[in-house]
């Protein structure tokens, strides 16, 4: 029987014996593609879930799924709503650093703030007043204010206020367009110098990093499958980053072969001799035999180093900014340093299934690397 007007449901909860005590099985209605209403179940482990308050809290996001149709739903729906369909839907397809950042705002800021407050009052002033006393920096703000504008859209797009301009787009954080650090680059003698200045492996790590203009997490994720020592050539498959190892998609520009040099290679051949045949690692830590800490060595190693060579303001980001300048006072062309650089917004039919390293890149990445060694 298909019903002509969706109820809101709160769904029954109760306890059901197993054979090592009990579980909780949450009852629900969901309707299927026919439009006929089904009673389905949906079991949660006692051990995870100890009351029924816990459970309850649990399928908060699944229970404004649910009711995302009905009138009821759409007119109580508040911020609150929105964020937990927006984990429940939305949060398992980002990255796992844009997880992390995201849950940190909303969980100890944006919630507190907007939880109890309707999608359609969330105005421009609101945000404002409350962005201006945050005691938080212009980045985090900007962060704020667009996963504010975000959960608004989503919002609209489900259904729950009128689809209309998003308020946050009046709300204008000032210095979040500006660089706030005076952006640091070396000249190739100065690296020369101080990777000389380092001690292994972490002179490698830097020495890496600059000559192909690698993100921390890139370096610190390779593994000597990456290389193909046959064609000279290198993949970024893979990142890590707080904490976390995240494999990238296969259609990923980062996954494009890039050119290796042979003096890099050599340098590179005679770090592998010096390894464990077994380790899969370029980097291993000698503690947890996985990828190290970018922020221990940035504080205990590349800091000092730097201040010893009178150099501020330097961070992991330097070396790939390095490179980047490297590339235009070498002459190489912008089409092929937006290749080294992996910045191409590549199309998916260009894409899939990786790219050559053209003889152009090769040349490019040259330029930089006999500057280097």
């Amino acid at each position: 029987m298909k019903h002509s007007r969706n109820r809101y449901q709160h769904g029954s909860i109760r306890r059901v014996p197993r054979a090592n005590g009990f579980a909780w099985e949450f009852r629900f209605y969901c309707s299927d593609e026919s439009g006929e209403r089904k009673l389905k179940t949906q079991t949660f482990d006692a051990l995870k879930y100890p009351t029924e308050t816990s459970v309850r809290k649990a399928i908060e996001p699944q229970l404004g799924a649910l009711n995302s149709d009905t009138l009821s739903g759409k007119i109580s729906a508040t911020m609150k709503t929105i964020i937990d369909r927006y984990y429940a839907e939305e949060f398992p397809s980002l990255r796992h650093s844009t997880q992390s950042t995201n849950r940190s705002l909303i969980d100890l800021h944006i919630r507190p703030k907007f939880g109890d407050v309707r999608p359609s009052d969330v105005s421009a002033i609101l945000v404002k007043n409350w962005l201006d006393k945050c005691e938080f920096g212009a980045a985090q703000k900007a962060r704020a204010r667009n996963i504010l504008s975000r959960l608004l859209d989503l919002a609209m797009l489900w259904e729950y206020i009128p689809v209309q301009r998003n308020p946050m787009q009046l709300v204008k954080v000032k210095g979040s367009t500006k660089r706030q650090k005076k952006l640091v680059v070396l000249t190739p003698d100065q690296f020369k110098t101080y990777v000389q200045s380092l001690p292994e492996p972490y002179n490698l790590m830097v020495l890496v990093s600059g000559c192909f203009g690698f993100r921390v997490s890139e370096t610190l994720a390779l593994k000597w499958v990456d290389f193909d020592f046959g064609e000279d050539t290198v993949q970024v498959r893979r990142v890590f980053t707080h904490s976390r190892i995240q494999e990238l998609p296969k259609t990923d520009a980062s996954a494009d072969p890039l050119p290796i040099h042979p003096k890099l290679m050599a340098v590179l051949k005679q770090w592998r001799k010096k390894q464990d045949q077994n380790e899969s690692w370029v980097f291993p830590s000698p503690r947890t035999g996985g990828p190290y800490s970018d922020s221990t060595i940035l504080t205990d190693y590349l800091k000092p180093a730097a201040a010893k060579l009178g150099i501020k303001g330097l961070g992991w980001h330097t070396f790939r900014h390095c490179y980047r300048s490297w590339l235009s006072a070498s002459g190489v062309k912008d089409a092929h340093a937006k290749d080294l650089m992996r910045h191409s917004d590549i199309k998916t039919t260009m894409n899939v299934y990786g790219k050559t390293v053209s003889k152009e890149m090769r040349d490019g990445n040259a330029r930089v690397v006999k500057q280097l060694l």
